[in-house]
């Protein structure tokens, strides 16, 4: 059976090597002269062979000098084996900073987040709410550990995980003609008064986007957009999940022949690993996809 020998004798080794006196070295590991030498006679015992020359007490003998570098080695990794522990220890207990689309933020994040906390007691999340344009550049920059966005103009540099689908429809008021419909052709847009949106770049590129040439007037922020079509000013196109779930006067129908899709995911950087917290919420994430599935396109919002 082995000899079980503490890395602090082997420190008292190395630290009497290195100064060459049993008084410098007891200073540095804060104990008594005659602590160290018995440190040393123990130390010798376990080995079976002294370390030191008897008469010149500071001068390695020929075991010693090759137990010197092994002696470094091993206090080295086992430094390296506790500042990556503790490390992992204060990335479990320490901040995860997330950027995410409003739509994801406040559809699924609230669950997962309550989940996470609940498993990482000792953490804390902060939750950036921005458009995925931004989310790539917070992404890179290092501002946040990972993004939560659409699939859109990926940006050089990033990795895209996909979760989840979400359909693309027509959102207006519950009192619109065409509220209680289960599905709509992108024709019918051709006599509606549309809103526009910035999540209507997502369709850039393809045929259905000669449709939102027609929007009369343009609104950046979801709770201007959703008092507006409250106001019934006018309707807009957007994906299910992007419709707030506090505007119950609102009605989703989803557009088919063809059905368009975006693509939501995780955002992170290129062949660069997550810290530990983060990820812990990476795979709750993917883990919580795979259980809740896509949003079916022929899921009209109801209330």
């Amino acid at each position: 059976m082995l000899a079980e020998i503490p890395i602090a004798q082997l420190r008292v080794f190395l630290h009497v090597l290195d100064a060459k006196s049993y008084r410098i070295a007891a200073d540095k590991v804060l104990r008594s002269q005659p602590a160290v030498s018995k440190i040393i006679q123990l130390l010798e015992e376990k080995l079976g062979a002294p370390l030191f020359e008897a008469d010149r007490r500071t001068t390695p003998t020929a075991f010693g000098k090759v137990c010197e570098p092994l002696a470094r080695e091993l206090v080295k990794h086992h430094d390296r084996i506790v500042e990556t522990l503790l490390s992992q220890s204060r990335q479990h207990a320490g901040t995860l900073t997330l950027a995410s689309i409003g739509s994801f933020a406040t559809n699924w994040v609230p669950a997962l987040i309550k989940d996470f906390i609940g498993r990482h007691p000792g953490a804390a999340v902060r939750l950036i709410d921005d458009n995925s344009e931004n989310i790539h550049r917070m992404v890179l920059s290092g501002e946040v550990d990972f993004g939560l966005s659409s699939e859109i103009s990926i940006t050089p540099g990033l990795d895209f995980i996909p979760l989840m689908t979400d359909a693309f429809g027509l959102v207006c008021h519950a009192s619109h003609p065409l509220a209680r419909r289960s599905r709509l052709d992108w024709s019918v847009l051709a006599d509606l008064p549309l809103i526009g949106t910035t999540a209507h770049r997502e369709l850039n590129g393809t045929p259905e986007a000669k449709w939102l040439d027609r929007c009369w007037f343009h609104v950046s922020n979801m709770m201007t957009l959703s008092a507006m079509l409250s106001s019934q000013v006018g309707v807009t196109i957007l994906p299910r999940l992007a419709v707030p779930a506090f505007a119950n006067d609102l009605r989703f129908v989803p557009l088919v022949r063809p059905g368009r899709h975006r693509r939501i995911g995780i955002v992170k950087v290129k062949s660069q690993a997550l810290p530990p917290l983060a990820q812990a919420m990476e795979q709750e994430l993917m883990a919580y996809a795979a259980l809740h599935g896509n949003v079916r396109p022929d899921a009209a919002r109801r209330r």
